[in-house]
């Protein structure tokens, strides 16, 4: 069995959303083989397609296949470094700005108490980071 490689933490090519949801499950599950990943994958979708997008992110460098019978996948890139290329994805679709994206979910979603808290945390923490103060709206 191949030895998985540490993960990666350089900017990826752009995943599909089935590759990044594919992603996600390997994150998951960890290292498994195709049936797995087919039985655990949360949409109906036929195995052979599973099958052709694990190996098209092989050849992407997001994950690994080991040369056992039967193979075993393997992500090989951190959550952060997806999650990065996902959201500039995004942003270019909001025009660089991120506000629209969360006014959109927030507008959307039943956020719960922790969830709103988390959130303020998020924009408190940024805002000294980056030294920015609210300033007050006229």
């Amino acid at each position: 069995m191949k030895k998985s490689k540490s993960p990666k933490k350089e900017p990826l090519v752009p995943l599909s959303e089935g590759e990044m949801e594919l992603l996600d499950l390997l994150w998951k599950l960890g290292p498994s083989t195709l049936t797995v990943v087919h039985r655990n994958y949360p949409k109906p979708v036929g195995y052979t397609t599973i099958q052709t997008r694990l190996n098209r992110m092989v050849e992407k460098g997001v994950l690994t296949r080991s040369s056992d019978y039967p193979a075993l996948y393997t992500a090989v890139v951190e959550t952060e470094v997806a999650s990065s290329s996902f959201f500039e994805k995004v942003a270019k679709i909001c025009g660089g700005s991120l506000a629209p994206l969360i006014a959109h979910l927030t507008e959307k979603q039943n956020l719960k108490p922790d969830e709103l808290a988390q959130l303020k945390e998020l924009i408190s923490r940024h805002e000294e980071t980056n030294n920015h103060k609210s300033e007050p709206r006229e």
